[in-house]
């Protein structure tokens, strides 16, 4: 099993916790069953508290929802068939309401959960007896618990209600939305002085625990979805000044369950990941959708083998034709998608003949997978990611430089496939769109296209190119109807 100190410590939460409730996700006052006084008085309180912000930090949905709204919604991926076409189809016909599956679970329920529980920390720590540097850390984690939810928050509605304390006399249960700046300000305030007072990544034994690195890595994340290009070199700086993070040797295998930070410290690309496990709970349940009818072994992927153990559901999570064909031939990272595979009968099936956009990801496999579980982990930000970062915001302070060229090469110099000289990226108008597509061929099947595409401004323009009515108000999802019908001082986004 994967941490099990975070485990462990979350199973002393369920006890503590069980009485826990609210009546609205923006109601973050904990009830009278809970007493932060009596329970967070003690260290082994504390961290329940915090191990369970932690949980509804990890995941709020089935990891596939995750990936597929942000692919499906893009020129990268598509579903057929079954339930999870009719829960994608809203997102790949770009029709989604304000009451459609996932908007609520995914992207606001889980997340206001965990912001709860790390205010009711930051509210009651003061007044526990526990040594000040484990005070000090705990601070830290729930600050960057905090930001870090209301940054992956602001990838799909924008600014939202900034709740920053379980006092309702110092914030009203009806909370209406902060300024932009106001809540850019907050979010990069708090990563960045959380950022001071973790611990460096060399110092953390649990993986999935807050460090410094993850911090920067979050920031970055947030200026790059909010365009401050100059602010985005400085925090990019300070991640690669803790000199810990580096790129895996081989990017397929950068993935593989051996190599999870936790099973191979040498992995020092990983910086922020969704831990999973195949013994229930969170589990990968993406591949089981990706798999082909019938799949059983692809040339390409040899490590892997499926089992009749494992699940192969009818609902198919494919790629588009015109994405795969993108790749270089000789791409490294193209060897993660499968275009001919194996069946039972141990025919060869070539995907592309049986059907238009029809190739699938199998990145991530999990050979112990039994049933729905499988416990590959699926990053959320790796090194590679903050490297085409770093290059795209020096791009756009400076046009092309040389460091910026450099950044590109060493992500593509991991694929085995040609660097670019200064020469070759031309504009600042052409290197940027090659930037985006550099990110498309590394990140494919991790959830990023959709920002991207937003930061780009090529998000409604690639929907309309398949033949979709877009509307500007769709870079942002509305807000959740059941959270508007709650809070009269939410205003729906408009157009919504």
């Amino acid at each position: 099993m994967k941490n099990k100190t975070f485990k462990h410590i979350f199973g002393i939460l369920l006890l503590l916790l069980a009485t826990i409730s609210c009546e609205d996700k923006l109601d973050l006052s904990p009830v009278d069953e809970f007493a932060p006084e009596n329970a967070l008085q003690t260290k082994a309180g504390i961290e329940a508290l915090l191990f369970s912000a932690y949980n509804g930090y990890s995941l709020g949905s089935p990891i596939r929802t995750e990936i597929l709204i942000n692919e499906v919604t893009t020129d990268v991926g598509r579903v057929r068939i079954g339930a999870v076409e009719r829960e994608m189809k809203p997102f790949m016909d770009f029709n989604w309401t304000s009451s459609t599956n996932h908007i609520e679970g995914l992207f606001w329920g889980g997340r206001y959960s965990a912001i709860r529980d790390a205010n009711t920390l930051l509210d009651n720590i003061e007044n526990s007896d526990v040594e000040e540097s484990f005070k000090k850390m705990v601070i830290a984690e729930a600050r960057y618990i905090r930001a870090f939810e209301y940054a992956y928050m602001y990838k799909y509605f924008g600014p939202v209600p900034l709740r920053i304390t379980t006092d309702l006399t110092v914030q009203p249960k009806e909370l209406g939305l902060p300024t932009e700046e106001e809540f850019r300000t907050f979010v990069e305030t708090e990563l960045t002085e959380a950022a001071a007072d973790l611990l460096d990544p060399t110092a953390q034994t649990q993986v999935s625990r807050a460090t410094k690195g993850m911090a920067y890595a979050a920031l970055t994340k947030f200026l790059m979805n909010t365009k401050q290009w100059s602010k985005v070199v400085s925090a990019t700086q300070s991640l690669m000044s803790l000199n810990y993070y580096e790129l895996f040797p081989s990017y397929r295998a950068t993935f593989f369950i051996e190599n999870e930070p936790q099973n191979n410290p040498a992995n020092k690309e990983i910086i922020v990941t969704w831990s999973l496990t195949n013994e229930g709970g969170y589990n990968n349940d993406y591949q089981n959708g990706a798999f082909p009818p019938g799949f059983r072994r692809t040339d390409n992927v040899p490590e892997f083998e499926w089992t009749t153990s494992m699940a192969n559901w009818p609902t198919q999570f494919s790629l588009r034709d015109e994405f795969v064909d993108s790749f270089d031939p000789n791409d490294d990272r193209k060897n993660a998608i499968v275009e001919t595979y194996y069946n039972a009968g141990g025919n060869l099936v070539n995907l592309r003949t049986a059907n238009t956009d029809n190739s699938r990801a199998l990145k991530f496999f999990d050979n112990n997978q039994t049933g729905n579980f499988s416990g590959a982990d699926v990053p959320y930000i790796r090194y590679a990611d903050i490297l085409l970062c770093r290059a795209e915001a020096l791009n756009e302070v400076n046009g092309p430089t040389q460091e910026a060229v450099d950044l590109v090469n060493m992500v593509r110099t991991r694929a085995g496939v040609a660097t670019y000289t200064l020469a070759d990226v031309g504009s600042k108008d052409s290197f940027r769109d090659m930037i985006l597509m550099e990110r498309g061929w590394e990140l494919f099947g991790e959830g990023k296209r959709r920002e991207d595409l937003i930061r780009h401004g090529k998000f409604l323009q690639y929907a309309e190119n398949r033949g979709l009515t877009t509307s500007a108000k769709q870079v942002y999802f509305p807000y959740p109807l059941a959270e508007v019908d709650a809070n009269p001082a939410l205003d729906q986004r408009e157009g919504y």
